[in-house]
């Protein structure tokens, strides 16, 4: 048993100030209060809150962020599709052992910055030469590997990959991202499924990585899966992409995905840049959960999502990292939130004009529905029996010596820079401290080495 002192903790109901917590030797939370009349055996100079789920990542793509913000000689102009073909040359590269190194880094960097479980979109799974590895799940099993060197839950989400484009076949640029059939798809599910039951840090999702990367008949069958299981898939990230299904398929693309398909609870809609009001209104009917990347839609250019409106209209919604050209998570809500400030001319534009608490509307939003997008639920950010899993903010940045319980979450999420991030607690053990990861000499050193061979 061990019993912990915090400068204060976040709650649903608010901040409790100062923070007595009791865990069991496993780290399980045994009590919260106020006050406490137990011996403190370690007083920590911070703020708890909880960490929240990156609910859409693509690892390999870490490896080249920063690397993209020019134009090479004997090109003109850059957009998604010309950023696609860098990327498709990086991940011609990549191998298994650089796979979970690189994984490894960003994880640990996930987890330094605010992210607890991270919904890994997996769709890098063949070889250099297209060809299935001896174990078909071979670099799914190396991102899973990754996540448990650092400490970091993950919810491994094989994605299925069959053609180019719509009414394409398959692409050579794309041999490895491909399947042959949706059954060798669904075999490598039920393999993950049955290996990884019994582990509490492993979750499994499904889905299809857009609408042009399967036919008709294949995407029926990928929805039609599990209605249990976290289900995700690209959608409207690109005005090509939404003429392109529109051509193809004579619908627009979530328009073509409610009305021939169905969306669920479980269905989560990546990007979702380009919808109209009535796919908005399709969205909100079922129940299903919009992932927004503002760092990735940002760099990529891909337009903004418009969150406003959604939350008006009583829409799901989260975030992710996707490719990692930014993984602050405070980062990606100021950027998300101050895209349509500046688009409307107004400010709180989340609150709709109502009164509240912007930074406490978009926290509460991005923990309870990117814990659905990962597979889970959960009722609070920290209850007796779960475990202390805890970002800890330092109480000595000058910001955080403010008294008042009154805007310190918003403090947090709109005002502090990473210097401000003390470290992290996972199951009552300090998994970050001081700014580092436990095991950072270790990663970083292996990090290098694989970010110059590649690079």
């Amino acid at each position: 048993m061990k019993n912990w002192k915090f400068k204060g903790m976040y709650l649903k109901k608010g901040w409790i100030s100062p923070a007595y917590v009791s865990t069991d030797d496993n780290g399980k939370i045994l009590s919260i209060d106020s006050h406490s009349s137990l011996a403190v055996d370690e007083s920590v100079e911070g703020y708890a809150i909880s960490p929240i789920p990156n609910a859409h990542s693509h690892a390999f793509q870490y490896v080249m962020a920063g690397l993209t913000e020019n134009i090479p000689k004997g090109h003109q102009g850059d957009n998604f599709w010309s950023w696609r073909e860098r990327m498709y040359a990086v991940a011609d590269q990549v191998n298994p052992e650089q796979m979970e190194v690189i994984a490894s880094m960003l994880y640990a960097e996930m987890l330094r910055l605010g992210y607890d479980q991270v919904v890994e979109f997996h769709y890098l799974n063949k070889d250099s030469n297209g060809q299935s590895y001896n174990n078909p799940n071979e670099m799914a099993e190396r991102l899973i590997s990754a996540a448990k060197r650092v400490g970091m839950k993950i919810t491994m989400t094989p994605v299925y990959y069959r053609t180019a484009g719509f009414n394409q076949g398959p692409s050579e640029a794309q041999r490895r991202f491909q399947y042959e059939s949706t059954d060798a798809y669904f075999s490598q599910i039920e393999d993950l499924i049955s290996k990884y039951q019994d582990d509490s840090e492993v979750k499994i999702g499904y889905g299809q990585h857009s609408l042009r990367a399967a036919d008709v008949e294949e995407t029926k069958e990928i929805f039609a899966y599990s209605s249990q299981m976290p289900c995700h898939i690209h959608i409207s990230e690109q005005t090509q992409e939404v003429e392109g299904s529109l051509k193809h398929l004579g619908a627009r693309p979530v328009e073509w995905l409610a009305n021939e398909v169905g969306m669920g609870k479980n269905t989560n809609l990546i990007h979702s840049t380009h919808i109209t009001d009535n796919e908005m209104q399709s969205i909100i009917r079922a129940k299903a959960n919009v992932v927004i990347c503002p760092s990735t839609e940002g760099n990529l250019g891909d337009g903004y999502f418009p969150i406003s409106d959604f939350i008006e209209a009583g829409g799901r919604w989260c975030i992710g990292s996707d490719s990692h050209i930014g993984i602050n998570p405070f980062e990606d809500l100021r950027l998300l939130d101050y895209g349509q400030r500046m688009s409307k001319q107004k400010r709180n534009i989340m609150l709709n004009g109502r009164p509240g608490d912007s930074a406490a509307i978009s926290y509460d939003t991005v923990f309870d529905n990117g814990h659905l997008a990962a597979g889970e639920s959960k009722n609070d950010y920290f209850q007796v029996g779960d475990d202390l899993d805890a970002l800890i903010i330092n109480s000595h940045s000058p910001l955080m010596t403010r008294d008042a319980n009154d805007g310190r979450l918003s403090t947090i999420v709109y005002a502090l820079d990473n210097s401000a991030i003390y470290g992290r607690i996972k199951s009552g053990e300090w998994l970050v401290r001081g700014g580092l990861h436990i095991n950072y000499d270790e990663i970083i050193k292996d990090f290098s080495q694989t970010v110059n061979d590649i690079n």
